[in-house]
Order: C-alpha cells, then sequence, then structure tokens
C-alpha cells in the first residue's frame, strides 16, 4: 500500500481560501494521506506571484495578498488565444517554509509538499470555460502522473492521468438551494466524468447521484468517503473556562455548526427552537452564505427580544476552537436537507456531542445508530427530537458512546486504504 515514487498534482483551489470549507478540510485530508502513502505530493496554486528566477520573491509573493481581480478583457483575450493553440503559460515551482514564517496558510501541508503556483489559473480558466467552453491545458516544468482535482475544475495537466472528486450533486438534486449556474455545473461534471480515469465521491449516497444522472458505469465511481480524526477529549475545566469568555454554560447549550444558508435548514431550526420551553441558548456557528437573511434575520424580525437574548450567532471560528464548542454542548442538532457527506455530525461525534441530523441523503449512511434522525421538513418532529435529548439524558449519553465508536469506521487507516485502491485503478 504505496504510492511511492508516484507524482500526484492536487489543486489549491480551496486550500487557498482564508476561511474554511467541507472541500479545503477534504483537501487538507487528502495531501496528508497521499504524504502518509509516499506519494510525492505537489499543490497548484492560483495566488498572485513572481515568475522569476528569484526563488526567495516568489516565496514572499505566494503568501502576500491573493489576486481576487477579475479578468481584463486584454488577459481574457491572451489566455483565449493560448488555449486555442494549445499553450498556457508554466507555474512556477516555490519552495515554501524557508523564509515566510509560518501562518495558518503555510502550514504543514506546504512544507511536506512541492508548490507550484500560476497566476489566477482557476480564476482563468472558470471564466473561460463559462464563456467559451473550453478547458486549459497546463504544462508543468517537470513530469505529473495523476492530477487529482478535489471538485470539477476546467483544467488539463498535459502527460497527467486526472481524478476527480465529485462531493455531491446537490445543483442538480436541489437547485432551488444553491447560486451556482446549473448548466454550467451540469457540463462541467460531465466533462469531468468524462476526461477522468476515475471518480471518486464520498459516500454511496453520493455514487448512487452520479450513477443515476450521468452515464458512467458503476465501476468507475470509488467511494472513499472522508477521513475524520478521533480527538483526545478535552478537560472539562478547560471547556468551561472557553465558554465562559463567549458567556455560554457547559451543556446548557444546543449547538448548531455549518454554512448560513437554504441547504443547511437553519430556518426550521430557529422555529423549532423558538417553540421549546426552555433556558437552553441556541449557538450558531457558521458563515453566512446565500440567501442568509432568510435563514436567520427572523430572529430580529419575528421573535421578541428575549428570545433573540437566547441565540448566539458566531460568525468564525477556528477549527481547534470548535473543539471547545463541540464537547460543551448538550448535542449538535445539524437539520440539512441534503449532504454528500455531511462533516459536521461526525466532528461532533468525535468530542462526544450527541447528534441529532437529517433523515435525508448520505446522512444516515455516515452516521448509522450514533444518532437521532428527524425529517428536516418538520418543524415538530425537529422540536421533539431536541425536547427527548434535553428531557432524558440517558439518550444523550448513549449517543456520545455510540458516536465514539462510529468515528473510527472513517479513520485516516480506513481512508488510506480506500484511497489506495481507487489510485491502483488508474496506475
Amino acid at each position: 500500500m504505496s504510492l511511492k515514487g508516484i507524482n500526484v498534482l492536487v489543486d489549491g483551489y480551496n486550500l487557498e481560501l482564508p476561511t474554511g470549507t467541507g472541500i479545503k478540510t477534504y483537501s487538507k485530508s487528502l495531501v496528508q494521506a497521499l504524504n502518509l502513502l509516499e506519494a510525492d505530493v505537489n499543490i497548484l496554486f492560483s495566488r498572485s506571484g513572481s515568475n522569476s528566477n528569484d526563488s526567495i520573491l516568489n516565496e514572499v509573493l505566494l503568501f502576500d495578498n491573493p489576486n481576487n481581480r477579475k479578468l481584463s478583457k486584454i488577459d481574457l483575450i491572451r489566455t483565449l488565444a493560448k488555449t486555442s493553440i494549445g499553450l498556457f503559460n508554466q507555474p512556477t515551482k516555490i519552495k515554501a517554509g524557508r523564509q515566510v514564517l509560518q501562518t495558518e496558510f503555510s502550514d504543514e501541508l506546504l512544507s511536506s509538499s512541492e508548490i507550484l503556483n500560476l497566476s489566477s489559473c482557476y480564476l482563468s480558466a472558470n471564466t473561460l470555460y463559462k464563456f467559451f467552453g473550453k478547458q486549459i491545458k497546463i504544462t508543468t516544468p517537470y513530469q505529473i502522473d495523476i492530477w487529482h482535482s478535489t471538485c470539477p475544475l476546467p483544467i488539463k495537466i498535459r502527460r497527467a492521468k486526472k481524478i476527480t472528486t465529485i462531493h455531491d450533486l446537490i445543483p442538480l438534486r436541489l437547485p432551488y438551494t444553491t447560486l451556482d449556474d446549473k448548466k454550467a455545473f451540469y457540463t462541467l461534471v460531465k466533462d469531468s466524468i468524462k476526461d477522468s480515469s476515475i471518480i471518486i465521491t464520498v459516500s454511496e449516497n453520493s455514487k448512487r447521484d452520479i450513477l443515476n444522472i450521468f452515464d458512467i458505469t458503476s465501476d468507475k465511481v470509488h467511494v472513499t468517503y472522508q477521513p475524520v480524526l478521533l480527538k483526545p477529549l478535552l478537560e472539562e475545566e478547560r471547556v468551561k473556562a472557553f465558554l465562559k469568555k463567549y458567556e455560554i454554560k457547559f451543556k446548557k447549550y444546543i449547538l448548531f455548526v455549518g454554512a448560513i444558508e437554504p441547504k443547511k435548514n437553519l430556518g426550521r431550526l430557529i422555529d423549532a427552537y423558538a417553540e421549546l420551553d426552555t433556558d437552553m441558548q441556541l449557538i450558531i456557528v457558521g458563515k453566512k452564505g446565500w440567501l442568509w437573511k432568510g435563514e436567520i434575520g427572523k430572529l430580529n424580525s419575528t421573535f421578541d427580544k428575549r428570545f433573540a437574548a437566547k441565540v448566539k450567532f458566531l460568525e468564525y471560528v477556528s477549527n481547534n476552537d470548535l473543539g471547545y464548542f463541540y464537547q460543551g454542548a448538550l448535542c449538535l442538532v445539524f437539520p440539512s436537507l441534503y449532504e454528500g457527506f455531511g462533516l459536521p455530525p461526525l466532528e461532533a461525534m468525535s468530542f462526544n456531542c450527541p447528534v441529532i441530523t437529517s433523515n435525508a441523503a448520505s446522512l444516515p449512511e455516515v452516521c448509522g445508530d450514533a444518532a437521532l434522525y428527524v425529517n428536516p421538513y418538520d418543524v415538530t418532529d425537529i422540536k421533539e427530537k431536541i425536547e427527548k435529548m434535553i428531557n432524558d439524558p440517558q439518550v444523550g449519553a448513549k449517543l456520545s458512546e455510540a458516536g465514539r465508536e462510529r468515528v473510527k469506521l472513517f479513520s485516516m487507516d480506513n481512508y488510506i486504504k480506500k484511497l489506495s485502491d481507487a489510485y491502483n485503478v488508474v496506475l
């Protein structure tokens, strides 16, 4: 079970984002697993940067503010012309961790991997694909054996076999819950399937969606799931001291973790919470996404001030701090309408936090017998399951124990084996 001597290039499309996403977490886990499999791991970034012979300057500019500008018409025409004749600028090879002080962005993933940088390559690729249906072809400074795209991207790496991870097809299954251009998304996934040697996905539910919607054989789609680390539990007094800073009491709150957008179904959770007769707080951890006001705007408009005061909204919490919120909560309520995998419930389980989640999509597959399930469209059902958790401590205790066992199924060792099996089909 080794990929020694295999050059793998992983996209940095989500890794270079300033805040976390589920795919960013997946990308970090993928790079870590590939390193453990002894592959030669390379990451392609699209940061602003210098393409000079000065290695120090190149590294400094890699960690400068990213270039998020829109392509000018001249840049677009130049890129299109290069693409049409089969050319695109070669990325610069950068050695990270020598000059720039370590930050969250320049973590151990970068110091253990080879970094390639091609300024605005993802913006260029997505713009060209959207308007002209063309994919960018990139020539790397050395041979790449496998180009692993952690989500569908309109980029080809010359002489490399392609693997694409498709996490879910939510824009096609629940089109009213996302801002994606549905036609472009459908076409890009279809092209990615055509161009890739295999497709990796994160649940059997997502695999069924892929097989049902696209022309692809079952043996080409490999389910690896996603690894979740079973972390050591924190000392109770440390958790209490941490929560005190936020004026939150240990085991006296219900927790929600996820982006504030229609798919996550926070609005119905708030409705259910409003009907509870409890002094429990509702703690919401997640960044504001599409139509966020429709999900949490009611806190200021529909309900009285005493209710709104019991709800605390934290837009950003670091991964390290999130563990305190999980371990200190009475339970996590995650009533998502649809998930390709659903990471927050497993993260909660790793910190002994009981879970209430949806009976929809991949969530029963992932959570097994370690969660209470609700109909995500039924506010009364959500309310009653929360009441059950509040009123019967034994329910939470049993779920905590089952959850710690459930997380073990998604260990890094199990993930590495499934990932290795998938890669060996390509090699």
